[in-house]
């Protein structure tokens, strides 16, 4: 009786035991490692579709230093073959009243003109002081603001006299504004004694605007301080029919001859020759512009 008791107690114990186990898992379940446990992914809420736009990179236009030995290429898109910026040529624009202006992109820049400072002498011919004599270069004159004109009787007082007195004018003239246009206009013996002067001035260094001698008999050489010179000549049995010459290796003068239908006298009264000459002593040969 003792004997199945204790059997009994036994088998009991071993039956509680296996129970407590099963319920516990620690037998039954593998051990997994913390470092295997892998999240579960998560799923993102659905977004629309959106097209990809190209970004635009900025450009630096500060250069890149250079380390001595090393070549540097150039990282910006700019066109390295492109002229670089600064003020562009400026483009001539003719305008209505005959001067050039210059166009530099939306701006004009008009001519800008220094005040004009003109001298203007007329030097007529023998006798020029009887009226009806020396009457073309009287009316010439009056066309021609602030011009001097001389008449005389004889080539004596022509050649001394006003010869010395337009000289020593003209000089103090230059040395007052060397910017002075000088112009000497001269008839007969006058358009000798106008070329003396014009060579006068050209051993002080004094340069002459424009030169201008009609029938001179016997006129000197134009030399290279003169810009500009024309000689008219007339066709009638009276004229001497002369015309004046350039001194020799005078590569500067523009100069331009002319031969009109008329008598001498009348000559110095024709209308083409006044147009002539009042033409070019309207131009302007000290034109500066602004942006040159």
């Amino acid at each position: 009786m003792r004997f199945s008791n204790l059997v009994l107690g036994v088998l009991a114990a071993v039956f509680l035991a296996g129970c407590v186990a099963s319920d516990s898992g620690s037998v039954l379940q593998p051990q997994v490692s913390q470092s295997q446990i892998q999240p579960a992914p998560q799923t993102a809420p659905q977004q629309p579709e959106i097209a990809s736009l190209p970004t635009t990179q900025p450009v630096s236009n500060t250069p890149a230093t250079v380390t001595a030995g090393a070549t540097s290429q150039p990282t910006s898109f700019v066109d390295q073959n492109a002229v670089s910026s600064g003020p562009q040529a400026p483009i001539p624009t003719p305008s209505t009243n005959g001067s050039v202006s210059f166009a530099t992109g939306d701006d004009i820049v008009e001519p800008i003109l220094r005040p004009r400072n003109q001298k203007t002498y007329l030097i007529n011919g023998l006798a020029s002081s009887v009226g009806s004599i020396g009457y073309g270069f009287t009316n010439l004159s009056k066309k021609i603001p602030g011009s001097v004109l001389h008449n005389y009787a004889t080539f004596v007082e022509s050649s001394t006299v006003i010869r010395a007195e337009v000289t020593r004018e003209l000089k103090a003239a230059y040395r007052a504004d060397p910017n002075v246009e000088i112009n000497m206009i001269g008839i007969s013996f006058g358009a000798n004694i106008v070329t003396l002067i014009a060579n006068d001035l050209d051993r002080a260094g004094i340069p002459v605007n424009y030169l201008v001698t009609m029938e001179g008999p016997a006129m000197v050489p134009i030399r290279d301080n003169v810009r500009k010179a024309d000689n008219f000549s007339c066709t009638n049995l009276d004229c001497f029919r002369t015309k004046s010459r350039l001194s020799w290796g005078n590569n500067r003068t523009e100069f331009q001859s002319f031969k009109i239908k008329a008598s001498h006298i009348p000559l110095a009264n024709h209308p083409q020759v006044h147009r002539r000459i009042l033409s070019v002593l309207r131009e302007r040969p000290d034109q500066i512009f602004a942006n040159q």
